[in-house]
């Protein structure tokens, strides 16, 4: 068995980089290595990646990739093979074309009908030959991220390339890139060995030494590992503290990703500060210095974890150093916060005038009346009461963006609006809509907690997305720079996850911009877990009620676990599949011919009006029993009566009662695209 080892050295690189790098080298390893690996094991492939450096460690290699057996397909048969059984000038031709033996050549059958050709067995690659290229072709892979060019070379990367390690066991396989040449040396921590800003140059004998021999020189290589050490350290000074530690995987995931041997150091900052709002003390240390905050009983204490990336001597210098910097930022805070509270919200309301939205779409003030008119709108329809209510929180929605601190940090939009508006003597529920609104930011946040902060944030996310639609700013797959989508699949969660039963076209009159919502919900379902095909088989309909889109999809999902189920959507999707396109009929009961034609329409005229109420009330489980007493009387029709015979009347009167059933079909899904059956 073989082993390689790849590392690149580089300067510090940003998080972001780390963090998709690290994914794509496991995905690019897996996929491009897949036919050399002895056997499938999760220690095939380990990925470390630090500021400093991008590895991937292959085990388990086979010195040379399996033969394979390949058919290569020529002429027809009739056109390759003679009346005698000889090949002709066409079979010889194919033949010679590659290099295949004329003896070699057979009869192949597929789908498509019988051909000559021939099964080649092609010879593996070697695996240094194999490494070569995928290593090659690797670079010039990576992901598009900002880059930047740092020598004659003009290879692209998102920091300087300084040192490259290429070994398989202890042969270096050598390239070049960016000018330079892969090797077997590394270097340790740039502060903790010698010469400190570079760290010491060490030799690697051999490719599975590798993550000890780092270990050595204080680099803690495996992203997981560094984490966990992050994680670890957290929880351990807050037991000390009798204290809990917050959650927060993504400053988690930054620290780990600014350090190769993180070390915590806990400091202090005065109680004066917790005067201010939590978040914004946790706001001032995550974003700005990239510190964890601790809580006790439910609140805040005055205490927080930095991570050094070296292990000092003295750490009392280094975090009287960092209670310095956080003093100054709260400081700034705590000014911001008292001259905020001088200007009442009301005031910034007609200022809002004075800042662009967007140049074709007007100023923050247009979008709040947008904003209100699409609020009233759904009040009426969600049964919401209190307009009072709903037109001061809308208006003072957007009014805490004009204030000092939301302008120094644009990520407590909405939150220092509520707290402005308890402290300016605002309703309780009023102030809770002005940071609701915002809700959800992410695809995994949280949702508004009350009616009137969900019908804010659905008018306000409805009117982004509808708005930048009507201005051409579609999103692209590679581009979002109005984070469309992201509101998009906001409107999404808050229809499906608060069980809003609202049909969106009563509000939005744009079919491009209601197809695009249904591809969020698609996308969301399918994160949820339900089957691509049971979605397709509702989302096809275009119905533009979200949250019944959803229970649809559910109950399926359900009862497609019945051991049954296959067969009735059998059944269900016959009948869909035999009706011609654009047929239109009407059922004439005097044209019946046999008792199954009478039989199946009668029990069609006695399911229907039961179903359609079952369905309009969301019994969709229900719904779908009814539509199953159905089953018997269509497999007795099938069995048993020509649909398609000579007499056209006939035949499109019996069409006309497929029709018929399928449109009930259609009323909940479109059964053939169910692939089950």
């Amino acid at each position: 068995m073989r082993t390689y080892l790849l590392e690149i050295g580089c300067e510090e690189l940003p998080p972001k980089a780390i963090l998709t790098y690290k994914d794509f080298l496991k995905d690019y390893i897996q996929e491009n290595f897949k036919d050399f690996f002895l056997y499938d094991s999760p220690e095939n492939i380990k990925v470390f990646a630090t500021p400093r450096r991008l590895a991937v460690l292959v085990k388990n290699l086979r010195d040379k990739q399996p033969p394979k057996q390949q058919i290569i397909i020529g002429p027809p048969y009739k056109v390759a093979v003679d009346e005698e059984g000889k090949f002709t000038k066409a079979a010889i031709s194919f033949a010679q074309k590659n290099n295949i033996p004329i003896e070699n050549l057979q009869k192949i059958e597929n789908e498509k009908g019988q051909y000559i050709g021939a099964i080649i067995t092609q010879e593996g690659k070697d695996i240094k030959t194999h490494i070569l290229e995928s290593v090659q072709n690797l670079f010039k892979s990576f992901p598009q991220l900002k880059s930047m060019v740092w020598n004659s070379s003009g290879y692209r990367f998102p920091r300087p390339i300084r040192w490259i390690v290429s070994l398989l066991d202890e042969e270096v396989l050598t390239f070049t890139i960016a000018n330079v040449k892969a090797d077997r040396y590394t270097y340790f921590h740039r502060f903790m060995t010698k010469p400190v800003g570079r760290g010491e140059k060490k030799e690697l004998k051999n490719a599975l030494e590798y993550e000890e021999i780092t270990k050595l020189g204080f680099i803690i290589a495996s992203y997981e590992d560094r984490k966990n050490a992050v994680k670890t350290q957290y929880e351990g000074f807050a037991k000390s503290l009798d204290a809990q530690t917050i959650q927060d995987n993504e400053l988690l995931d930054e620290i780990t990703c600014l350090t190769e041997f993180p070390v915590g150091i806990v400091g202090e900052f005065s109680p004066e500060y917790l005067t201010l709002p939590e978040e914004v003390i946790i706001t001032v240390c995550k974003h700005h210095q990239r510190y964890l905050n601790f809580k006790k009983d439910g609140r805040l204490i005055p205490k927080f974890l930095a991570f050094s990336n070296t292990a000092v001597k003295d750490r009392d210098v280094v975090k009287a150093g960092y209670e310095k910097v956080l003093k100054a930022r709260l400081e700034d805070a705590l000014f911001f916060y008292k001259e905020d509270l001088k200007i009442k919200l009301d005031d910034n309301i007609e200022k809002l005038k004075g800042v662009q939205f967007h140049e074709k779409l007007g100023s923050l003030y247009d979008k709040v009346l947008r904003n209100l008119e699409l609020a009233k709108n759904l009040a009426e329809k969600l049964d919401y009461k209190d307009t009072a209510k709903l037109e001061r929180a809308v208006l003072l929605s957007k009014a805490d963006l004009l204030t000092n601190m939301v302008k120094e940090f644009d990520e407590l939009q909405g939150i220092m609006g509520m707290y402005y508006a308890i402290k300016q003597g605002e309703d309780e529920e009023v102030a809770k809509a002005i940071y609701e609104h915002y809700l959800p930011k992410t695809a995994d946040d949280e949702l508004p907690q009350t009616q009137l902060g969900t019908i804010l944030a659905l008018a306000d996310k409805i009117d982004t997305v509808v708005s930048f639609f009507k201005i051409g700013e579609i999103p692209k797959a590679s581009a979002d720079p109005f984070a469309v989508r992201r509101n998009a699949i906001g409107i999404v969660r808050l229809l499906v996850e608060k069980q809003i039963d609202l049909d969106l076209s009563d509000v939005v009159k744009d079919q491009q911009v209601l197809d695009f919502i249904l591809g969020r919900l698609e996308s969301y379902l399918q994160s949820e877990g339900y089957k691509t095909d049971i979605i397709n088989a509702v989302i096809s309909l275009k119905d533009s009620n979200i949250y019944r889109n959803y229970l649809k999809v559910k109950t399926l999902q359900n009862i497609s676990l019945r051991e049954n189920f296959e067969n009735i959507i059998q059944v269900f999707k016959r009948v869909g599949n035999i009706i011609p396109e654009n047929f239109e009929g009407k059922v004439d009961v005097s044209l019946f011919q046999t008792n199954y034609e009478k039989d199946l329409y009668e029990k069609v005229l006695a399911v229907k009006d039961e179903y359609i109420k079952l369905v309009e009330s969301k019994s969709y489980e229900d719904a779908i029993t009814k539509l199953i007493e159905l089953k018997p009387y269509i497999d007795s029709f099938f069995d048993n009566v020509m649909i398609m015979v000579n007499d056209e009347k006939i035949k499109n009167n019996r069409l006309s009662i497929l029709k018929e059933i399928n449109e009930l079909f259609k009323y909940f899904a479109d059964f053939t695209k169910i692939v089950g059956g």
